[in-house]
């Protein structure tokens, strides 16, 4: 689902005008590569600034026999600071150049935001949770439409490990793990910065920081955020460095333990379960040693151990910093 609008502008409207104010108002011309009839620019505005745009608004400016229309669109999982940009811009076009705008809701009908505006660490965790959502969406697409059978693919391993080291689909689950893990540290590592930004230790965290003259330099720049130089130079691979990097930020937040609670009877923790997977992936990558059992079965476990570890953690930041963690992804 999206929203849209169509600003109709008065006859005397010309495209330079248009274009100035659509500049203020912090649109930039991006390109989708398609021709589309009547369109003179394709637009986006997004904000960085304390996570305030999740997914951006977009605009296009048309224009017919001399008549200029402008047609905005937000997506279903914008934020409230994209819906009210939206409304601001049919807005300041309406009263600047006349005419009239059509929405979802009616001609001349701004959109009502659903709730009030999340705090900028409650929209920073939630992004570093929706962009590790979307990265979950390929490996298990992958293992949905993957069709390797024949004699040597099997689904299971046979027992002879000479001829399962030749099983491509068992050396593509092992391929995964490297994925899998990446994208854990990344939502971990976008969390740490976003919690890093409003966090009351900010000024302790940072006189430990031990940055690099390159990162230094990064930052003189304008290149690079502190807290972003600081995320880069910790490893959060394994959930033992997740918890001592947090600790960090705070003493009394420890992400340990939601990983270490009990989890459908096992006798292994989510904590150590994702503990051996980094130690599978590190020996992947490093030896090219694959581990014959990782069935499709286990891979799906493995990507069900991780993302219910990190809503775990999720979970607990919120509850630990008094937001409610948005789970609209």
């Amino acid at each position: 689902m999206s929203y849209t609008s169509t600003s109709y502008l008065s006859a005397e409207t010309t495209l330079k005008q248009v274009r100035e104010v659509i500049a203020l108002l912090g649109f930039k011309k991006v390109g989708d590569g398609l021709d589309v009839s009547n369109r003179v620019d394709s637009m986006m505005w997004g904000e960085e600034k304390d996570y305030q745009s999740w997914t951006g608004v977009e605009l296009d400016i048309y224009r017919e026999n001399g008549d200029i229309r402008v047609s905005t669109r937000s997506r279903s999982g914008r934020s409230y600071w994209d819906l009210t940009h939206q409304n601001k811009t049919l807005k300041i076009l309406k009263d600047l150049f006349g005419g009239y705008f059509e929405t979802d809701a009616g001609r001349n009908r701004y959109w009502r935001p659903e709730e009030k505006p999340p705090s900028p660490m409650s929209s920073g965790c939630y992004l570093a949770r929706w962009g590790f959502h979307n990265s979950l969406v390929k490996p298990r697409l992958y293992l949905m439409q993957r069709t390797m059978e024949g004699d040597v693919a099997r689904k299971v391993p046979t027992g002879l490990e000479f001829l399962d080291q030749l099983n491509p689909r068992l050396f593509s689950n092992n391929l995964l793990l490297p994925y899998l893990v990446a994208i854990w540290e990344e939502y971990f590592k976008s969390t740490f910065v976003a919690l890093m930004k409003y966090s009351n230790h900010r000024e302790a965290a940072l006189k430990r920081a031990k940055l690099h003259q390159s990162q230094l330099e990064l930052i003189a720049a304008g290149e690079q955020g502190v807290e972003q130089a600081l995320a880069e130079s910790f490893s959060f691979q394994r959930p033992s460095n997740v918890a001592n990097n947090f600790k960090l930020i705070d003493p009394k937040l420890d992400l340990a333990a939601p990983m270490r609670k009990p989890y459908r009877r096992r006798k292994k923790s989510l904590y150590e379960s994702i503990e051996g997977i980094v130690e599978l992936r590190n020996e992947f990558v490093h030896t090219g040693k694959m581990d014959t059992r990782l069935t499709d079965k286990e891979i799906e476990k493995i990507i069900s151990d991780i993302e219910v570890s990190i809503d775990r953690a999720y979970q607990y930041i919120g509850k630990f910093y008094g937001f409610k963690p948005i789970t609209d992804y």
